[in-house]
């Protein structure tokens, strides 16, 4: 019997030096990463005022027949904002330049930054938020934005 042991351990150990393992499971390495960069439709927003969020609704000023606004995010830190002004679908265009640092995106347009902390963010949807302060009223607003 102590034969049978011996041996039972003996294979179980070599199994065990000999069994190869896979990638750990938290190696994502072939999954896409997500990024800020790229052309981003607006598509949902809510408004946060005196500890109250407003139900999240569809983003107000995408005009009804064209495309959805947009902003687009490049490379090289330029900024393009898209608006669809009319029931012809005019695209006006305004430019501007943007920066990332770590969660928190800021955007400059006509000499004037706003930053924005960014909530979520995956391949497809980005999600982020700016407070601000109008006539002694301060709120946040959250937009959700979806790839292009």
């Amino acid at each position: 019997m102590k034969k049978v042991s011996i041996l039972f351990v003996s294979a179980l150990a070599l199994g065990m030096t000999f069994t190869s393992c896979n990638k750990d499971d938290g190696d994502n390495s072939s999954a896409p990463v997500a990024s800020v960069e790229g052309k981003w439709n607006f598509n949902k927003f809510s408004v946060t005022q005196n500890g109250v969020t407003s139900p999240e609704d569809n983003y107000p000023n995408n005009q009804e027949g064209c495309s959805k606004d947009f902003i687009e995010l490049k490379a090289d830190g330029i900024y393009n904002e898209g608006d669809y002004v009319d029931s012809a679908c005019t695209l006006e265009q305004t430019p501007g330049t943007w920066t990332k640092d770590n969660n928190s995106i800021s955007l400059s347009v006509d000499g004037e930054t706003q930053a924005f902390e960014i909530v979520s963010l995956s391949t497809t949807e980005l999600k982020v938020k700016a407070t601000f302060t109008e006539q002694g009223t301060t709120f946040t607003l959250n937009v959700s934005f979806t790839k292009a």
